[in-house]
């Protein structure tokens, strides 16, 4: 079908391109066209057959610009494309530390942060997005990034570590959490850092957090420092997962971590000066 337009359609797409908004819902097209969702459905499902929409997920489409030609086709950056999987959304763990060059492995998997919903994967054009939810007073320490030529949510390099460090499975483990704050010590605001690990209220967060600025031999402000050791209480914690590591390993009375993990594997990703 040839990309020709109703009088209704160019309004719309016209109005996604003065917008920049590359995607929409249904419940969107309606309301700028002030026409039912069921007509707004027919209209989004009729631009597809013509080449100015292209389908993402049930309910979501994409814009195919005018200046695409006659040949239309569909923007290829994941980024641009989970943006709209979550609202709010914030790109955050192994995702964001990819973006910021704070680590060289890039997962397989787009990792996505909300506030809302529950946690759940997504496959849009071949492409797995996992959206992780959690809760209000979590979700925080978000800005604005270019992303290959769009405009995303994305957490800031000091919540992104302390998000992979929580949840170190969405940045491959320990070692590679271990790695992402190697690369990022010279460029960390640590005050910042420090002020976030406490909003996490996770006593095992911090006890971890200090014991591999320890073992990486990252030196910290001392006041810095000092605040997370104050944090530390008698109990004691595992540096790694149980089930992966197992229970045995020294104790590192300072952090009252227990080294699950052997310093060998700590260090695989990185090169200790």
């Amino acid at each position: 079908m040839a990309r020709t337009l109703s009088s209704l359609e160019s309004r719309l797409i016209l109005s996604l391109e003065w917008e920049k908004q590359p995607f929409l819902t249904i419940r969107q097209a309606g309301q700028v066209l002030s026409v039912s969702d069921d007509r707004a459905r027919v209209i989004l499902h009729r631009l597809v057959k013509k080449g100015w929409l292209a389908p993402v997920v049930p309910g979501i489409f994409e814009l195919i610009p005018a200046e695409r030609g006659e040949v239309a086709f569909v923007d290829t950056n994941p980024l641009a494309l989970g943006s709209v999987l979550a609202d709010p959304y914030a790109f955050a763990y192994s995702t964001a530390a990819y973006f910021y060059g704070l680590t060289t492995q890039a997962s397989t998997m787009v990792f996505l942060q909300t506030n809302t919903g529950k946690t759940h994967t997504v496959t849009a054009r071949s492409k797995a997005y996992r959206v992780i939810a959690v809760p209000d007073d979590l979700f925080f320490g978000i800005e604005t990034a270019n992303a290959y030529g769009s405009s995303v949510k994305m957490t800031d390099p000091e919540k992104t570590v302390l998000d992979s460090l929580l949840r170190p499975e969405t940045s491959g483990d320990i070692p590679e959490v271990a790695a992402i704050l190697w690369q990022g010590k010279n460029r960390f605001d640590w005050q910042k850092l420090t002020d976030y690990a406490f909003m996490f209220k996770s006593q095992s967060l911090i006890q971890r957090l200090g014991f591999l600025l320890d073992e990486l031999n990252i030196e910290i402000p001392f006041t810095q420092r000092e605040r997370l050791l104050q944090q530390v209480d008698k109990n004691f914690c595992y540096l790694g997962r149980r089930a992966k590591w197992g229970q045995g390993g020294k104790q590192n009375t300072t952090w009252q971590v227990i080294q699950n993990i052997p310093e060998n594997e700590i260090q695989a990703e990185i090169q200790i000066s």
